[in-house]
């Protein structure tokens, strides 16, 4: 008899974007006695990565101001002082969010350019042969990521961009049916 997990390792990955350049990925993990180990996120280690990567990124880049930040209604997303952080950063304006004056539609991941592109990419990618250890799950992601060009990222912001006019036209109401079925460019 040989024992075996019941549950295989994961990782919890963040990554953003712009047209022209990717933040992260950043792993959420804690330390632990044999090393890091993968946790869950929620609102405390969610505004602990906007806090000390994301917006120093942005700020280095020098994009804050002109940044509109998006992000989809994950209950971390939306906890209190993440709130009050993006409104700080961003201002009410330039947040597409649940709780925001620029309201995410709810049940709409066919919005979110990283759920319809990058991570269906990504599981094509990471899943195509065996993985030795989350050591490195972990480096082909991050590889991958980063081999992500700015073609492939301009090409999923217009994308996007155009999946976003009929919510405006229909006032939030049903939308799908002006939808173009055609995805936008390949990441690889």
């Amino acid at each position: 008899m040989q024992p075996s997990p019941l549950h295989s390792q994961k990782v919890t990955v963040w990554c953003g974007f712009t047209a022209t350049f990717i933040v992260g990925p950043f792993f959420f993990e804690e330390i632990g006695p044999s090393g890091p180990v993968t946790c869950t996120d929620n609102g405390t280690r969610y505004e602990s990565l906007l806090c000390n990567q994301l917006i120093p990124e942005l700020q280095q880049r020098g994009c804050v101001d002109s940044t509109i930040f998006m992000q989809d209604g994950a209950p971390p997303h939306i906890a209190t002082p993440v709130k009050q952080l993006l409104n700080l950063h961003f201002g009410n304006d330039r947040i597409i969010s649940r709780y925001f004056p620029t309201a995410w539609q709810p049940r709409s991941p066919d919005l979110n350019p990283w759920d319809l592109c990058l991570w269906g990419y990504l599981k094509d990618e990471e899943y195509g042969g065996p993985i030795a250890n989350l050591a490195e799950f972990k480096n082909r992601i991050t590889q991958h990521i980063h081999n992500i060009n700015t073609e492939a990222l301009r090409s999923v912001v217009e994308h996007a961009a155009l999946r976003f006019q009929p919510i405006g036209e229909n006032c939030g109401q049903h939308f799908e049916h002006f939808l173009s079925k055609s995805k936008p460019t390949s990441f690889s």
